[in-house]
């Protein structure tokens, strides 16, 4: 555990109550640091990355280094009652908004201030078969989907689906999938799957699989709706974002990271993000996705999640403070809040390993993106009176930006070398007499 200044920073003209956002190594977390610091909010940087980017922003005032949850959820809950610092607790990742809601109680007795949604609602909708079922009994439509407990599951249903189908984790993130089209793929993506659910980076999640039809749909029918709920279970608003791009796996298909997107008002989605979450007495913050698919003419739930999304630095920028809104309904400061209209505003996550610049033209030479739609879609970045917002680029926070960057290089820099090892052994054991 460190501290980087006293607790006397905490004086003057900012608000007395810090925010103690956790993992800041996170994408989701460095992304609430600035829209919260420019409300005049002292921020507690929580982190097991003592080298994470977010340690070096000019608004984190505390910076603690914690222990992994993935080691124990109790040694973590632990750690966060020994902070010498309590305030707002901002949670991450799904695993740890389940950890902080099964011990909200002991965090709230520790002197903690947190608004979040009970155990039982979050497993109904961080775990995607739960979250199917709920949404078919509230007539929220979704891709057909089965639960498979083995192999022989999977042949059994296969023709009872239409084709392609997906094999995915049921508390894995959106983009861990493997698609089949012919019934010979089953050993191949029912082994991948099960190895990645089983594998000890995921395996305390505790997922199931299932079996999800697909539907075709272009990337730009991807959507997102974000949102907070406050203290007594009411909305404080919806951000809908469409995309320009996202993530592609190597085949061509999409994943869930967003590279590209703008804010488009989609009252539908409005609609049915409330239906869903109002019928769990939803609490906090909540990522919802969608697609929309052409054929249907209708927009299809993909999943719930308890948290903040992953590029939680562009509703912030662009009008819609979640990270803000959450804290001001926590400490009675809820006339600080933000309302509508948002003003138009365009998001790249450009200069991240991997992000849009990098991936894109990778993407391109594969033939799986147009040359022209890239290039021209950052030709939007002249249109006069947009919010332009370059992740993770901080013109006010040039220290942040400068080690976000210096931490992408040595992203950049394994990854190469890693390929270029695996490279080599590939071609020694071609080479070799017994190979």
């Amino acid at each position: 555990m460190m501290s980087n200044l006293s607790s006397k920073s905490f004086r003057g003209n900012r608000m007395n109550i810090p925010a103690v956002v956790l993992d800041c190594d996170f994408r989701s977390q460095e992304g609430v640091i600035q829209p919260l610091g420019r409300c005049g909010v002292s921020i507690v940087a929580v982190s097991s990355d003592a080298e994470c980017p977010a340690f070096r922003s000019k608004y984190i005032f505390h910076k603690f280094i914690s222990p992994h949850l993935d080691d124990g959820e109790e040694q973590y809950i632990d750690f966060l009652i020994k902070l010498p610092i309590k305030g707002v607790l901002v949670y991450s990742n799904d695993v740890c908004a389940v950890t902080v809601s099964k011990y909200k109680r002991r965090l709230q007795e520790a002197g903690f201030l947190l608004n979040i949604a009970n155990l039982t609602s979050l497993e109904n909708t961080f775990d995607k078969w739960n979250c199917y079922e709920l949404a078919k009994s509230l007539n929220i439509p979704m891709a057909r989907t089965k639960l498979v407990e083995s192999i022989d599951d999977v042949y059994t249903l296969w023709d009872s689906l239409h084709k392609p189908v997906i094999l995915k984790g049921t508390r894995l993130a959106g983009g861990m999938y493997y698609k089949l089209n012919h019934r010979d793929q089953i050993p191949f993506c029912w082994a991948q799957i099960s190895n990645i659910v089983n594998s000890s980076q995921y395996v305390s999640r505790k997922s199931q699989i299932i079996m999800q039809e697909w539907h075709q749909y272009d990337m730009t029918d991807n959507w997102s709706c974000e949102t907070v709920y406050d203290k007594d279970g009411e909305p404080m608003g919806f951000f809908t974002i469409k995309r320009i791009r996202c993530s592609l796996n190597k085949d061509g298909t999409f994943s869930s990271r967003l590279f590209a997107g703008h804010y488009e008002e989609c009252p539908k989605l409005v609609e049915r993000t409330q239906k869903i979450l109002s019928s769990m007495q939803w609490r906090g913050f909540a990522h919802v996705e969608y697609f929309y698919v052409p054929d249907k003419g209708d927009y299809l739930l993909t999943e719930v999640n308890p948290r903040l999304p992953g590029y939680s630095y562009y509703p912030g920028a662009a009008g819609f403070n979640m990270a803000h809104m959450y804290y001001a309904n926590l400490v009675g400061k809820d006339d600080q809040i933000a309302k509508l209209p948002f003003p138009e505003s365009i998001y790249f996550e450009a200069f991240h390993f991997p992000g849009d610049l990098t991936e894109g033209f990778t993407h391109i030479l594969r033939g799986n993106i147009g040359l022209f739609s890239f290039l021209s879609s950052y030709l939007r970045l002249f249109t006069p009176g947009l919010i332009r917002i370059l992740d993770p680029i901080r013109i006010d926070d040039p220290k942040f930006s400068f080690y976000t960057q210096c931490s992408n290089v040595k992203f950049f820099y394994r990854k190469t070398i890693s390929y270029i090892k695996r490279r080599i052994l590939k071609l020694r054991l071609k080479t070799s007499p017994t190979g």
